[in-house]
């Protein structure tokens, strides 16, 4: 029999709710990005450029390479696919990254770019229930795949392009959604035409966005802007994003925005948020109130585990 647990990503590797490292994990005290929890394993990416997996209680490095690797998702036929520096996917196999050549040649590629003239990135990786896969590009919208990752398709009907993460309804596959720049847009259709939902926010630059897996509340980070110091705060909707209302609990003042993957959906009710990327929050009444946890080294996001429970 398994029970659910939380494992914290953070700069000093990966920690329990203690603020303890977990054990038995080779890379530790390695800075811990990203991750994600595929049907039987969970897999993390590490220092930037590696890639761990981790099954039936023991480590496994999949990959290391000098590319910059900034975020990973299991699709639904159990297959690790990685977002890269410069706006690339790869899939992760045998120990190398396979680049997908339709990914690359996306189109609307030549409009990709960043607001300080780099090269843009994969931000963000989600996979629907039906495994639908979308990438969202910085900057450059969102890029969806129908059949396993194939074929991809530019999504910008309706669509701010400055998207910071996207994410999918648990439960509903038609469902998808988006924190932008320009504040949260939702889609019912696949994403083949966005809704801009933004009414009861005082600012809508957005980094983070969630919905909880049995409710249909939504959580979405604001702010004034990119380098904003003060009026960063977290906003939730009970209405798919029409109205938003300001949660409780939360400092009135936070100096640093919530970013890509720091609101983390833990099942039900319950949610976590990381404050000033180091103090996290709890909620287990659906985002209306909050209660701090405890303080820690940078936190990057958190997975839910599911791990075996004791005789």
């Amino acid at each position: 029999m398994n029970q659910e647990t939380v494992w914290l990503l953070s700069e000093e590797g990966i920690l329990d709710f203690s603020g303890e490292p977990i054990d038995d994990a080779p890379f530790q005290p390695a800075s811990v990005i990203a991750g994600d929890v595929g049907q039987d394993q969970l897999s993390v990416i590490t220092n930037d450029h590696e890639v761990w997996t981790y099954a039936s209680g023991t480590w496994n490095q999949q990959v290391s390479t000098d590319i910059t690797l900034n975020c990973v998702c299991w699709t639904s036929d159990d297959r690790l696919l990685v977002g890269t520096e410069r706006a690339r996917l790869a899939w992760v196999a045998d120990g190398e990254l396979s680049f997908i050549d339709s990914f690359d040649a996306v189109p609307e590629r030549k409009f990709w770019k960043t607001p300080w003239g780099g090269p843009p990135d994969v931000r963000s990786l989600a996979v629907s229930a039906d495994g639908t896969i979308y990438a969202n590009i910085h900057v450059g919208w969102v890029v969806r795949s129908r059949d396993g990752g194939e074929t991809w398709e530019n999504l910008q009907e309706g669509l701010e392009m400055d998207v910071h993460q996207v994410a999918t309804h648990p439960s509903d596959p038609a469902t998808v959604f988006a924190a932008t720049a320009s504040g949260f847009y939702l889609s019912r259709d696949y994403g083949d035409t966005f809704a801009h939902q933004r009414s009861g926010m005082p600012y809508y630059y957005q980094r983070a966005c969630a919905c909880f897996p049995e409710s249909d509340v939504y959580l979405v980070s604001t702010s004034r802007g990119p380098h904003s110091r003060v009026d960063a705060q977290l906003y939730r909707s009970d209405d798919a994003g029409e109205n938003w209302t300001l949660v409780a609990g939360l400092p009135e003042q936070i100096g640093e925005n919530i970013d890509t993957f720091q609101i983390i959906t833990v099942g039900g009710s319950n949610a976590l948020v990381v404050v000033d990327d180091t103090v996290l929050y709890q909620t287990d009444d659906c985002g209306l109130n909050w209660q701090k946890v405890a303080d820690y080294p940078r936190l990057f996001g958190g997975l839910v585990v599911q791990m075996p429970q004791a005789a």
